[in-house]
């Protein structure tokens, strides 16, 4: 019986050791999860900040096609502009044309009929005072340029002079009051101030773009540890790796983020189409186009350019939307009316 009893006193402490032999295995797999949820989680950290900044790119590609809308806009107006400008160029020459008409008028009038050598000079001069009252009211009702109808005028009242043919007396006196109305209503140098457009649209290219953002690769190697678990060793280089993916953009000096530098062009053409479209209006006499046109390009200029060359192209717009291009032009159809109705 003794020594049944001392076996079994030595097979006790046996089991006790292949308990806690069977325990700590149970410990490794614990510390192995947490090793792993604390790697999951220093992975995605960097994941979202990555997230963060390709969200950020998507708002500015946002902004951009906004942009790219606008600019279609933008032509869309000056094909209209275009169109009225051809409709002017037009009337023009139908007036040439009538001009030549008139011309082979006399011709065959001349032809026809024995006229005498005064008669053919004065029907001449007649259609030569016609043209030019044609003229002055063509310059006056649809360019607005009464410096152009005045001139129109004085060439008019000029011819009949030479004549000198005392019935077209009233036509004169209906000429210098046309005159007077004219210098009356002003004068807008519509021609100077599309001169002074080209020039600024010829000097964009001078222009620089306030500064965009920067780009800084972190590309760094991390120094080796000597001595260095397995799984320090694995986080450190899927950190090193995420941080040469990263880019970080910072702004300098301005007031919203800016185009990057391969999309500056848009910056350049969406100014240069805002000082055409002023132009085009200036030149048809549209007030509201010009002043809103030149407001729109001297907030792009504020907003996306610096330097001496901006600073002073924005003194010229300020100058200019001060300017009036579009004023009340007389009545000045009465002389031609008259001359239409006369014979000689």
């Amino acid at each position: 019986m003794e020594p049944n009893s001392k076996s079994e006193q030595v097979e006790k402490p046996a089991k006790k050791t292949e308990k806690n032999v069977s325990e700590t295995p149970k410990k490794t797999v614990s510390v192995k999860w947490v090793l792993l949820i604390i790697l999951a989680i220093l992975i995605t950290l960097p994941g979202a900040g990555a997230l963060w900044l390709v969200w950020q790119q998507k708002q500015q590609l946002v902004d951009v096609e906004s942009r790219v809308d606008e600019i279609a806009k933008l032509e869309t107006d000056i094909s209209q502009l275009t169109n009225s400008q051809r409709q002017l160029d037009s009337q023009l020459s139908s007036l040439k044309q009538s001009q030549l008409e008139h011309g082979d008028v006399l011709t065959k009038l001349q032809n026809q009929s024995p006229l005498t050598t005064e008669e053919i000079e004065l029907e001449w001069a007649l259609a030569e005072i016609r043209y030019l009252l044609n003229l002055a009211n063509q310059r006056a009702l649809l360019a607005n340029d009464t410096s152009g109808a005045a001139l129109a005028l004085s060439l008019a009242d000029q011819q009949i002079r030479e004549i000198g043919d005392y019935r077209m007396q009233p036509l004169r006196e209906l000429i210098a009051e046309e005159e007077l109305a004219l210098e009356a209503a002003g004068e807008a140098d519509v021609a100077g101030i599309a001169a002074d457009m080209l020039g600024l649209m010829g000097s964009i290219d001078k222009l620089r773009v306030v500064t965009g953002p920067k780009q800084s690769f972190y590309d760094e190697t991390e120094t080796e540890v000597t001595e260095q678990s397995a799984w320090r060793e694995a986080v450190a280089d899927i950190w090193t790796q995420l941080r040469s993916l990263v880019v970080i953009r910072q702004q300098e000096d301005a007031p919203q983020a800016v185009l990057m530098p391969e999309q500056r062009y848009f910056l350049y053409q969406n100014l240069r189409l805002q000082l055409e479209t002023a132009r085009f209006a200036a030149l048809s006499g549209n007030q509201r186009m010009f002043e809103q046109s030149l407001q729109s390009a001297s907030s792009w200029l504020e907003q996306y350019f610096v330097g001496d060359h901006r600073d002073a192209m924005l003194e010229s717009l300020q100058a200019m939307q001060n300017q009036a291009i579009s004023i009340e032009t007389p009545d000045i159809s009465g002389s031609l009316r008259w001359l239409k109705g006369f014979e000689p």
